[in-house]
């Protein structure tokens, strides 16, 4: 009995050895074998991208074909494509002038296209053209376009 346990005991201890070894073993065989594939790699794609061309042009000359006759069977299928809707604009005039002011409000009014007293410009009606004008709303004058 006791040299029944000591077998079993031997067994696992060479059984969980050789594991040990393996994984400390690939596990460096793996980080040596990264360097040395990568280094392999852009040489094969170098040798191959002179070669590419040539097998490449003979691949798209027979899809071509198949390509042309996809396009044609989905052209039918398209629709037009839907009119734009027209966007209402604001008409945006600059009423006071710029000199003095914050280099912010400076910049918005060239954002919104104003430089000098009495230029004017139409803008799109959105969020964006609203959080300007409402920057600035002491020196421009707004209407609808």
């Amino acid at each position: 009995m006791a040299t029944e346990k000591t077998a079993a005991a031997n067994e696992a201890v060479e059984e969980k050895k050789p594991a040990a070894k393996k994984t400390a073993s690939t596990t460096a065989k793996k980080t040596a074998a990264k360097p040395a594939a990568e280094k392999k790699a852009p040489a094969k794609k170098s040798a191959s991208a002179t070669d590419a061309p040539k097998k490449t042009t003979a691949k798209k000359a027979q899809a071509a074909p198949a390509e042309a006759a996809e396009v044609k069977a989905e052209a039918p299928a398209k629709k037009a494509p839907a009119k734009k809707k027209v966007a209402a604009g604001v008409k945006v005039r600059l009423v006071k002038s710029l000199a003095g002011r914050l280099d912010a409000q400076i910049a918005t009014c060239r954002s919104l296209g104003l430089r000098k007293i009495g230029d004017v410009t139409v803008q799109p009606d959105n969020a964006a053209t609203r959080g300007k004008i409402a920057k600035i709303s002491h020196m421009v004058e707004v209407t609808e376009a």
